[in-house]
């Protein structure tokens, strides 16, 4: 049995809206986005680079002080620096990989630290990596002389129009559910704030979407630097901090009981977001109105 819900928001070429909740949960729920806050952390990579505070092929080590050389900001969001999804420093920290509240009091000294502890795997091959979009995200906002959470909603989420999903401030989540439906804690991300730290509404995650495909003069430059395949696959191609595929940018995110997806197509202007407070991924079926 699982207890938790879903709302599904889908904004069809025309602009018209339709938002559909199930399960129980009311249309304005507040979810854990998770790693859809990689998308965005990529959007304020691109930013940078238009506001020509960064370039792309920036070693991490000039933003962040002490980081390892050698890998530059376009590899930490392209997940094609070799880093791990985490660094077997976390997971000795915490015994093992706890998923209550795995990155809690994470630190950014910490961060820089264990990337140093880190053996590289095969670089410029795509490989998930919660550490390097906390890096990217934690450099850039050192670059910029303000912290992570701050600098989203001021050069991200404020210029999109999306009002209802936050980085900080905002209302809690509603309680998440994890394996066989049991209510479990919501994650505090620390350092990996950039990796996992947005919660939203539905509606609001649609507004990021809608945001990208018709952004505002002073962002549509560094959408359009964000919305170009770097690296990748057959099926998956990276752009910055976007995943392509067949003719559709998305990114999904799941913490330890809630599950979003966010995703647009260009061509036919249709976007989708969906979210929900359980295990239960509502990709499929958000990604069945993206094809409608």
């Amino acid at each position: 049995m699982n207890p938790g819900g879903r709302v599904l928001a889908v904004a069809a070429g025309d602009g018209s809206v339709t938002v559909t909740a199930e399960g129980g949960l009311p249309e304005d729920a507040v979810v854990e986005l998770g790693s859809v806050t990689k998308a965005v952390t990529g959007l304020l990579l691109a930013d940078a680079v238009v506001r020509g505070e960064v370039a792309l092929d920036e070693p991490l080590d000039a933003c962040l002080t002490g980081a390892r050389p050698g890998i530059t900001l376009e590899e930490l969001a392209t997940h094609t620096a070799g880093l791990p999804r985490v660094p077997l420093a976390l997971v000795r920290r915490n015994g093992v990989f706890s998923t209550t509240d795995p990155y809690a009091r994470t630190t950014v000294p910490e961060l820089v630290d264990d990337l140093g502890r880190t053996r590289a795997r095969r670089r410029g091959r795509a490989h998930y990596s919660n550490l390097g979009a906390a890096l990217l995200g934690q450099a850039l906002a050192a670059r910029a002389g303000s912290g992570y959470e701050a600098l989203v909603h001021e050069r991200i989420l404020e210029p999109l129009g999306v009002d209802e999903v936050w980085a900080h401030g905002g209302p809690e989540a509603v309680q998440p559910h994890g394996r066989r439906g049991r209510p479990v804690p919501a994650w505090t991300m620390g350092a990996y704030a950039p990796a996992g730290c947005l919660r939203g509404t539905a509606r609001g995650a649609l507004a990021l979407a809608t945001g990208c495909l018709h952004p505002p003069q002073g962002l549509a430059g560094a959408v359009r630097l964000a919305l170009v395949a770097r690296a990748g696959g057959r099926f998956v191609e990276h752009g910055l901090g976007w995943l392509g595929s067949k003719g559709m940018w998305w990114h999904n995110g799941g913490t330890n009981g809630s599950r979003a997806f966010v995703g647009f197509r260009p061509q036919s202007g249709r976007a989708v977001a969906a979210v929900a407070n359980s295990r239960r991924s509502p990709d499929r079926a958000a990604v069945a109105q993206l094809n409608s």
